[in-house]
Order: C-alpha cells, then structure tokens, then sequence
C-alpha cells in the first residue's frame, strides 16, 4: 500500500474557551494569518523564492473519461481539491488527507478532520465522507469510484484546550 499524504497546518486555539461566533475554527484561523510576525514579510520572500525551484513529484492515479479512454490524474490535483472542498463544510478544518492505493490505482482515503467539541460528529463524518465521494467522482471519472463510499475513512477529532 503506498499512501499519499498531505498534511495542511491547522490552527489551534490557545485561548480555551472557545469563541462563542459559530464560525470559530475559520475565524481563529484569520486572525492567526493576520497576526503579524516580525521579520516574517523579510523570510517570506526568500522562501518563496527558494520554493519555485522545488518540485514535489506527484503520482498519476488512473482516471476514465466520458468517452470510456484511460487519463491521469495527479495526486497532488487530488488532494488540492478535497482539501477545497471540506474546507466549504462549515465548523470543520482538514487535518490531514492521505489516498490510498496501489500503482496509479485509488482504493480509497483517509481524511482526519478537526471540529470543535459538542457537534454531532458522526452527522460531520457523513457529509466530509459525502463531499470527498463526490470529489473522487468529479476527478477519476464519469462511473462510481469502485471503491464506494465505505472506501472514504473519515476521523474527526475535537478541538479542546489541553492546558
């Protein structure tokens, strides 16, 4: 089994109580972006020039078109959208996505996400579960991914002060 993984910083709130604005994980997730760092606009520059010139490799993943005919889709296309599309799902930010398969061939994925505590998470898992099915569908081809819904692992983790 060869999984892919991609893990996106999350952010976390420190404070412990949590805001009372329903929007709480996006909202902390803003302000932490536009909290200034010193010197950070000085180092930024040089990493992202240092980062042009790396290349991540990227594995195809079998796709079939409308038509019928065998296409490659990259990984990397992948997870860059089902980290877009759970991250349109309200109170509820990606920890870390991972596909799973063999060769060029998606079996499935494992996608851990983060919600703060007291929602219903198995209602949350469904509709992450649903939304990346769906993803799965839109990008390998117009038939239904053979590994089925059941193939989406969906793990929710709550967001709780542990100071």
């Amino acid at each position: 089994m060869n999984p892919v993984s991609e893990e996106p910083s999350v952010p976390y709130a420190s404070s412990g109580a949590a805001p009372a604005e329903p929007d709480f994980l996006s909202g902390a997730a803003q302000r932490l972006r536009e909290s200034p760092v010193d010197g950070w606009t000085d180092i930024s520059a040089a990493i992202q020039r240092r980062l042009k010139t790396v290349r991540r490799r990227s594995r195809p993943i079998r796709a079939v078109t409308e038509s019928g005919r065998t296409m490659f889709v990259a990984d990397r296309v992948i997870l860059s959208r089902l980290r877009e599309a759970v991250a349109e799902i309200e109170d509820c930010e990606l920890d870390s996505v991972s596909l799973v398969g063999e060769d060029d061939t998606c079996t499935g994925a494992a996608i851990d996400v983060v919600s703060r505590y007291g929602h219903d998470y198995q209602e949350l898992a469904d509709r992450v579960r649903s939304v990346a099915y769906d993803v799965f569908r839109e990008l390998l081809g117009p038939t239904e991914p053979a590994f089925g819904i059941e193939g989406v692992d969906v793990t929710v983790k709550d967001l709780t002060d542990e100071g």
